[in-house]
């Protein structure tokens, strides 16, 4: 952007692009169960000082975009982003099934709204995410859980069996 002219525009587009990288490298961890390699992607964000009940709230609306891009026949019509971003959230959607992102913007909700009264942000932040690549460690297991950690022992079967 060196020699360009600095507009809301483009600055929100260079924010959406690296947010939207941050978002996918954050759910990659997470989905491969990955729970150094999240609270790595926290860290990050502590560091660049973002405030995390923002950050919370920002990849649970990356979360929604990609529940929508999933079910929705025009997700063109519904999201306001760019035919790149469009097309990158497409490739993300195959990642995850439509139950287990429903069940993690349920729970990151739930999180965001503990985060606008708590001192211990980043804890709690932390303990979702690991709540997120075990849903068998939460202690109150709703149908999606349940559903969850049904989708994960069929993976695992699935790869045992291929090996």
């Amino acid at each position: 952007y060196l020699g360009q002219d600095l507009t809301y525009d483009k600055v929100l587009e260079t924010l959406g692009a690296v947010d939207t990288e941050i978002f996918s490298r954050l759910l990659r961890q997470i989905l491969e169960k990955n729970v150094t390699g999240a609270i790595g992607v926290i860290d990050e964000m502590v560091i660049e000082g973002r405030e995390l009940g923002q950050f919370v709230n920002d990849f649970t609306w990356y979360l929604r975009n990609l529940l929508l891009v999933k079910t929705s026949e025009d997700a063109e019509e519904v999201l306001d982003v760019s035919s790149e971003n469009l097309k990158a959230l497409q490739e993300e959607s195959q990642l995850i099934d439509t139950d287990t992102l429903m069940r993690y913007i349920r729970v990151l909700s739930e999180l965001a709204n503990e985060l606008k009264f708590s001192t211990q942000k980043r804890i709690k932040v932390e303990v979702t995410l690991i709540k997120l690549t075990r849903p068998a460690m939460e202690q109150r297991q709703d149908m999606g859980d349940v559903i969850s950690r049904i989708t994960l022992l069929e993976q695992e079967m699935q790869e045992a069996m291929e090996a």
